[in-house]
């Protein structure tokens, strides 16, 4: 490996640390009032008791790949994050209705996410991954999909994106 290379993994490495390290923040907090309008959101906003539903993630790469981590709670808090290459970046939140999270279910279920394999991957350096982990009706499954992953697992991405993404995400607060 040329010296170059080397430094390149490296510096890969670090930033994939870093924007790990940016998911890892406390959303302890109280979600905010549905009635005080405010401009930005606070950091946090899961109930007492609240559980991660639905994770929707695409990972880094060398090149101009789009990198994101939307996170949907059961009471329909949710956060997205957006790592690199997106129009949003950094963390920002909002509340996702019921239907939306049942219509997500229920499209799981139609292509048989609980049924895949949980990676589909391969000896490839500088791919993305996309990572799907739905919690729910007593299951917990984490699908990452990089190389070979089947067209069901596509489509469910390519559903949750068309559903999610366009959500009018507002800036999370982050107090120091």
């Amino acid at each position: 490996m040329t010296n170059t290379t080397v430094h390149q993994l490296l510096l890969f490495g670090l930033f994939t640390v870093a924007t790990a390290c940016v998911g890892m923040r406390d959303t302890a907090a109280q979600p905010p009032s549905d009635t005080a309008p405010e401009p930005e959101l606070q950091l946090g906003g899961t109930v007492p008791g609240d559980s991660l539903f639905f994770r929707l993630e695409r990972t880094p790469c060398f090149g101009p790949c789009k990198a994101y981590r939307i996170s949907v709670y059961r009471s329909g808090y949710a956060t997205f994050d957006g790592i690199l290459n997106m129009e949003k970046e950094g963390p920002h939140a909002h509340r996702i209705e019921k239907k939306v999270l049942e219509d997500l279910l229920v499209k799981a279920q139609e292509l048989g996410f609980f049924d895949l394999k949980d990676k589909y991957d391969a000896e490839v350096t500088d791919l993305p991954s996309t990572v799907v982990r739905i919690a729910a009706n007593g299951k917990d499954k984490t699908v990452l999909g990089r190389v070979g992953a089947p067209s069901a697992f596509k489509q469910l991405v390519e559903y949750a994106e068309g559903v999610l993404l366009p959500m009018p995400w507002k800036p999370i607060r982050i107090e120091p």
